[in-house]
């Protein structure tokens, strides 16, 4: 009885050996079979992309058209409309100035035109202000002083004293001749200026000659304006208004009595 059931266990164990080997090599082959079916696929994309088609499996059917015809009629109403003749419009060429566009480049070619031009331009002012300037005082660029018409020069060694020439000055003012009473004033002065020995007269000297002489002097500054005064009004031929006349008169005066206190 033993013997029987240790046999039957046997069998037992046997049936259960060959079914789970059963089983293992069922799951070996379903493995065994998804490998070989994935290497198909891949080895039948491979096979049909490196194989060329045919030119007419690209070939499509193409649709048939029919060619139509536009009457006679229609093409010469077409011909005929203006709306539908079109022309291209051409346009003027843009006006040129060549001097102006090389004067232009020839400008703003370099900074150092620029700095050219500026200068100019200042210098243009600079001399148009003093055109202006001698314009209303009566002066020129192109014309030397002379004496004013009718005038004539008085030599210095007709007088020989004070008295003298304060008498001419005198006159002059009586009779309204201001031109003539600054002209005796300036003599006036320069004899007095010698006899201090701070000039040294003479017919070839000129004004500028007596300026230089009173350089080194306190006198000078005084003594160059009533000079420029003197030449504006005699050689200018300014006409002073009796103010200008009175002040002018006034400094020779004032300058005169410096002369006198002068050491």
């Amino acid at each position: 009885m033993k013997h029987f059931f240790r046999i039957k266990y046997g069998l037992l164990l046997l049936l259960l050996g060959w079914f789970l080997h059963s089983s293992a090599q069922r799951s070996i082959n379903g493995e065994e079979l998804q490998r070989r079916i994935e290497e198909d696929s891949i080895r039948t994309v491979e096979e049909l992309a490196n194989t060329p088609m045919e030119e007419e499996e690209y070939q499509e059917e193409a649709p048939v058209f029919s060619l139509r015809t536009a009457p006679d009629s229609l093409v010469k109403e077409l011909k005929e409309n203006k709306k539908l003749q079109y022309q291209d419009i051409v346009q003027p060429p843009p006006k040129r100035y060549p001097w102006l566009e090389q004067l232009m480049r020839f400008l703003f070619s370099s900074i150092s035109a620029i700095r050219i031009i500026i200068m100019l331009l200042l210098l243009g002012v600079f001399v148009f202000l003093v055109y202006l300037f001698m314009k209303s005082n009566g002066m020129s660029f192109f014309r030397k002083p002379q004496l004013v018409e009718g005038l004539t020069e008085i030599a210095e060694e007709d007088l020989h004293s004070a008295e003298e020439y304060e008498e001419k000055i005198r006159a002059a003012v009586a009779a309204g001749e201001t031109r003539q009473a600054i002209r005796w004033w300036y003599l006036y002065t320069l004899f007095q200026l010698a006899g201090r020995e701070l000039i040294v007269p003479g017919k070839e000297k000129t004004n500028n000659d007596y300026l230089r002489s009173m350089r080194n002097s306190p006198l000078y500054k005084r003594f160059a304006t009533l000079t420029l005064d003197y030449e504006y009004i005699w050689y200018g031929g300014f006409e002073i208004s009796p103010d200008n006349f009175s002040t002018i008169h006034q400094e020779f005066r004032d300058f005169n009595n410096a002369i006198g206190k002068a050491s």
